[in-house]
């Protein structure tokens, strides 16, 4: 079977497109496609040299040199401001797939270990370079030159240690330990986060803030806390909106019991606000105090660098709701904050993981919340976000409903489920069962496993987020599909129709593979394809119900067949043993349909 075009190459040339026609010229006398992939090779190098040296679109298109005697070296660029000089090589690679070759690798060395060394007569062959001969004299006179080479490829395979043995020893070769030169590795996913902002950090670029009574720790990690007038925690939300709580386990909620309480206490006593909420807890990159204040016990004003609020999305949703509906009568408060700075930290990601789970295990937070907080969320979230699809992770109120371009956690939850599901019905049941359980990060399975919980399990870090959506898709085609059925039939019919949907789907998933494909969206053919598919399953499920005697048929009034089950069909698709043993039978009775078909 052909493999997944990663959806990041999806979004990537199109892009490039819009970024460099007209600015990145159409070179050789190939096939159309071979011009394309030539142009996609090239801007795809300007591009680095727009993101990585800040140069504009114009001077990215300008630093290419590409062609014959390149000497591999695809654009140069020197950045004045911070005397960098930028070199690149770029590779398109078509399938997504892959890694530059060995021998193109080896090839941008030596144009590098020539550059460096002043053999600029390697590179006469080549007008764009041999015009920057004189600059490259300047540049390299320079004694607080840097140079930057980048390796950049549309392929989301790392760089293979031969690569990296030989990128090594070159940089070894020119840098005593000044940082005179540095490389840089770009593949398609650090290419794809350029492009929808994954590389920035969540939360706001910056935030001002008053602290009152403030105290101020600066032992391990730097931290302030005290109190802030609920009138700059509005501003602040009115400012930024969601980026402030990018980092918090869960978004606003909008009205439920909590909050409700939170705005009465706003509205009706701001005064007391403090002592009756537990406040806000944030974190930042770096923490800056005006200098007039640092002598000021009652009160400092402070930047807060990378900002983002960990615990207190309810406190902040409530205060930004009540001012909103009364600006004019605000009520005069303060809510208390604490900062902490992670500046000092070893490991940052970790430490303000560990500062969101803890904050919040102080408050009701459901198991989803915590799901939630498994890296590919974010990741399939930003894969799916080029196409217009959105993909909603976190308990916000704001969550849209479902359609053909939003879908949510659940959703995916009962979809992956039935996907993840290959030699046994454990999840499956556990959807009619116990659907909190697939939530649990408790281990169920041995050390040995590198997935030891049912969550990790079912949002598997592997799956892109193509086959997340498509899954989801097919699920809503066969719920609809199962429901109409039962909304068709009566008693025992009606009730297997209502119960089975899950088993169907997985049979789905296993017998036509529909979450393979390379389109985002289900054609009409496939969706054709589902709808036929469900209707056969379902009916031979039925049948092999019969055949193991979980339902009896019976001739009733009228010549009428009537049927009884000895047990509900609720309590059937929710008992483990007798739902993997009505899978094995149906999985060997559309088998032997298809070979009788054939």
């Amino acid at each position: 079977m052909t493999a997944e075009v990663p959806i990041e190459l999806d979004y990537l040339p199109p892009k490039l497109h819009e970024f460099f026609d007209g600015r990145v010229p159409l070179v050789g006398n190939g096939t159309p496609q071979e011009k394309e992939k030539n142009f996609l090779s090239r801007a795809l190098a300007a591009y680095v040299v727009h993101k990585l040296a800040g140069a504009s679109l114009e001077e990215a298109a300008a630093s290419l040199v590409d062609g014959g005697g390149d000497g591999g070296i695809d654009a140069v660029h020197y950045s004045a401001a911070d005397q960098k000089l930028w070199l690149v090589q770029s590779k398109f690679i078509s399938n997504g797939r892959g890694e530059p070759d060995l021998g193109d690798v080896t090839k941008f060395l030596t144009g590098l270990n020539n550059l460096l060394t002043g053999k600029f007569v390697a590179f006469e062959q080549n007008a764009a370079f041999k015009a920057l001969f004189p600059k490259l004299e300047a540049w390299f006179k320079n004694s607080a030159l840097q140079v930057r080479p980048v390796i950049v490829y549309s392929g989301i395979h790392l760089i293979s240690e031969d690569r990296r043995r030989e990128i090594e020893s070159t940089k070894a070769k020119f840098s005593d330990h000044d940082g005179y030169i540095d490389f840089s590795i770009c593949n398609l996913t650090t290419v794809h986060d350029w492009l929808t902002g994954g590389d920035l950090s969540p939360g706001v670029e910056s935030v001002d803030l008053t602290i009152n009574k403030p105290g101020w720790m600066t032992d391990r990690y730097e931290t302030i806390y005290g109190l802030v007038p609920l009138s700059e925690i509005a501003a602040l939300h009115l400012a930024h909106g969601k980026k402030l709580i990018a980092a918090n386990i869960r978004g606003f909620k909008g009205r439920t019991e909590v909050n409700e309480q939170i705005v009465k206490t706003v509205e009706s006593e701001a005064e007391n606000f403090f002592y009756l909420n537990n406040g806000l807890t944030a974190y930042c990159d770096r923490l800056e105090v005006n200098n007039l204040d640092r002598a000021n016990p009652d009160q400092k004003r402070i930047t807060a660098r990378g900002f983002s609020i960990v615990n207190g999305a309810q406190t902040l949703g409530s205060i930004a709701q009540v001012f909103s509906r009364m600006p004019k009568a605000a009520p005069k408060g303060f809510a208390f904050i604490r900062i902490f700075s992670l500046e000092k930290c070893e490991n940052e990601r970790e430490f303000s993981e560990r500062i969101t789970r803890s904050t919040n295990f102080q408050n009701r937070v459901e198991l989803r919340d915590f799901a939630a907080q498994l890296e590919q969320h974010d990741l399939w979230a930003r894969q799916l976000s080029p196409a217009d699809i959105a993909y909603h992770y976190k308990s916000d109120a704001n969550t849209p409903d479902a359609d053909d371009t939003n879908f949510d956690i659940t959703e995916a939850l009962t979809a992956c489920a039935c996907l993840a599901q290959l030699s046994d019905c454990d999840f499956v049941v556990r959807i009619l069962a116990n659907r909190a359980s697939l939530w649990s990060f408790d281990v169920a399975y041995p050390e040995t496993e590198p997935l030891r919980s049912r969550c990790e399990r079912i949002f598997a870090p592997d799956r892109s987020a193509r086959t997340v959506w498509r899954a989801v898709q097919t699920q809503r085609a066969v719920v609809e599909a199962m429901k109409a059925s039962a909304r068709a039939e009566t008693g025992v019919r009606k009730a297997f129709f209502e119960n089975a949907r899950w088993l169907v789907l997985n049979v789905l998933f296993l017998r036509l593979k529909p979450e393979t494909g390379q389109a985002l969206t289900l054609s009409e053919n496939e969706r054709t394809a589902i709808s036929a598919a469900v209707n056969e399953i379902s009916e031979a499920l039925f049948t092999e119900c019969e055949a193991k005697g979980l339902v009896v048929a019976r001739e009733g009034a009228g010549g009428l067949r009537v049927y009884e089950t000895p047990k509900h069909f609720r309590s059937l698709f929710s008992a483990p043993a007798d739902c993997q043993l009505l899978r094995n039978g149906l999985l060997g009775r559309l088998a032997g349909h298809a070979k009788a078909v054939e």
